[in-house]
């Protein structure tokens, strides 16, 4: 059988996904194949390829242009179509879409070959674990796999055949699946929910089988850096990372950058961290507010244990790239502004921010689904965490004050005594490309010395330019284009007309514009949020159940 796989796009991470289960296919003898639609011209290399399968792996961000490829396609050519990632597991309900055939929820592994096995076979797939047929049948879900070390190392020739990501110096390697956490603007949560009776969630692959794999990679390709894709790499001090700390350096000797939890940097973990390698981590502030992070968020940690982790990290010279979350539910100006300056306390080598979005099936989501301060059809979430925000509780003047902080925070962490003209006259001004341009600079150069930091010829140079622009371009030309918000006085009653739509938020479409600009009706709002979101695990639990996923 042919199997094509279908990603948006190629950036800086690979798709592990895709890549892990093609190894899985190819060991049983089915061909295998890429097409990345921002990349090339995929219609013509499926009449080349001729898949008998096109599965495609997306994320949230991905859906609309994945969708709009899907259904011209699909138009022209009758193929069995397979959606998975975690788009797929988080909103089971896009099986609704009739052109869509299967969904995959869950780990892939072993559903894929199921799929492929009865397809060939002409055999019904009613049943399979993992895979959903219909949003009206129960997901007969399969155990987590608990033997990471028997999960074949990835097809890395997939994607590392397109010459711009084989000639990269950084490449990426996985250690766990899982994360403990319940962030509720997050696909894990959910997915947590959905899997707790089927295995332990986070799960870790021995330190000899990452090795292994590395040493294969470095074998066969150029890896000048490493990035471990963890969602968390290491959640506390134990044998793992002290037997990671011993043989990583000394058997492969290149410098990583992970994903790692504030409030776990201890002294002790940063040790270990900085003698087995690490260069950079990433580790997220979100907000400077406890009341905030701890609540709305369910992150613990205060703003002192952030303090105390950041310098850990400066002590034994381990760069982090902190982001930092603007614009959350009901929140104001105010509250933003406070995180700004706590992250120009704490100094990060590499900040970011980013403005929140209410991805579809995520507990903050469905919120302010709820709230009615989020209409998914007249604001649809095109790309990134970069986008205004999609939320009618904000002026105009605010959403621009928000995005324009977006671009310019970065400058004022790097240079203090820009703090106040940034935060009292700049941020006001309306988004444009000297904001972009600046954005753009001191990201790119922070990037390349700071987090991922190995040495470019002047064309590998030019090509990362190149291809971090179009990124960037995107991401602001998307904004430009469309409108960010109703003003403060409309008090609109939209009513959904988009079926699509209708399947992104689980039910028919109604939203009055919330009338949460005045900033006291507002702080009540915030209070309510922030309560709600604090005593409830899996919010909405009905809404849960009736998308076929687990009630907590």
């Amino acid at each position: 059988m042919k199997v094509m796989f279908i990603v948006n796009d190629l950036g800086l991470n690979e798709p592990f996904g895709p890549m892990i289960l093609s190894a899985i296919l190819k060991q049983k003898g089915h061909e295998v194949a890429l097409g990345a639609l921002k990349k090339e011209n995929v219609e013509e290399k499926i009449a080349a390829f001729n898949p008998d399968i096109l599965a495609y792996s997306m994320m949230s961000v991905d859906m609309l242009d994945m969708k709009k490829f899907n259904d011209a396609l699909r138009k022209k050519k009758n193929i069995f179509t397979l959606l998975g990632g975690a788009h797929a597991s988080l909103y089971p309900k896009s099986i609704d879409d009739p052109m869509i055939d299967a969904i995959c929820v869950g780990e892939g592994d072993a559903a894929i070959v199921d799929v492929v096995d009865c397809i060939e076979e002409g055999r019904s797939l009613e049943g399979i674990p993992n895979i959903l047929l219909s949003s009206d049948r129960p997901l007969n879900k399969r155990n987590l796999i608990e033997d990471l070390d028997s999960v074949p190392f990835m097809d890395r020739e997939l994607v590392y055949s397109y010459p711009e990501m084989g000639n990269f110096g950084v490449k990426g390697i996985w250690a766990s699946r899982g994360c403990p956490f319940p962030c509720p603007y997050c696909f894990n949560n959910r997915y947590n929910a959905t899997f707790k009776d089927n295995g332990r969630i986070v799960r870790r692959r021995s330190v000899d089988s990452v090795i292994e794999e590395t040493k294969r990679l470095v074998s066969e390709y150029r890896v000048d850096f490493i990035r471990i894709q963890d969602d968390v790499f290491v959640l506390k001090v134990d044998d793992w990372i002290k037997e990671f700390a011993e043989k990583f350096p000394s058997e492969i000797g290149i410098p990583y950058y992970a994903l790692m939890r504030a409030e776990s940097l201890t002294d002790e973990m940063a040790y270990y961290l900085k003698k087995s390698g690490c260069f950079s981590l990433a580790m997220s502030i979100e907000t400077a507010n406890d009341d905030i992070r701890e609540k709305m968020l369910r992150r613990k940690g205060t703003k002192q244990q952030f303090e105390e982790a950041f310098k850990n990290a400066k002590k034994h010279k381990i760069n982090v790239y902190a982001n930092t979350m603007l614009a959350m539910p009901f929140t104001t100006l105010g509250h933003d502004i406070e995180s700004l300056d706590f992250v120009m306390k704490v100094k990060p080598q590499m900040p970011n921010f980013s403005i929140f979005m209410p991805y579809p099936g995520t507990d903050l989501g469905d919120y302010c689904l709820d709230a009615g301060v989020y209409n998914p059809e007249k604001n649809p979430i095109n790309y990134g965490m970069r986008n205004a925000s999609p939320l009618n509780c904000f002026t105009k003047r605010e959403v621009n004050a928000q995005y324009n902080l977006c671009e310019l925070g970065i400058v004022a962490v790097k240079f203090p005594r820009l703090r106040n003209l940034i935060v009292n006259r700049l941020i006001y001004w309306k988004p444009n490309k000297i904001f972009f341009f600046i954005h753009y600079l001191f990201s790119v150069t922070a990037y390349g010395r700071k987090v991922f930091s190995f040495k470019h010829s002047i064309k590998e140079y030019v090509e990362l330019i190149i291809r971090t622009f179009k990124h960037y371009l995107y991401d602001f030309t998307k904004e430009e284009k469309k409108e960010t918000i109703n003003e403060p006085d409309s008090c609109l009653i939209v009513e959904d007309k988009s079926r699509w739509a209708s399947i992104l938020s689980g039910r028919r479409f109604k939203e009055t514009v919330n009338p949460a600009f005045d900033l006291e009706k507002r702080s009540v709002e915030l209070e309510k949020c922030m309560d709600i979101m604090v005593t409830k695990r899996a919010y909405l639990s009905k809404k849960v159940e009736n998308s076929g996923q687990v009630v907590m």
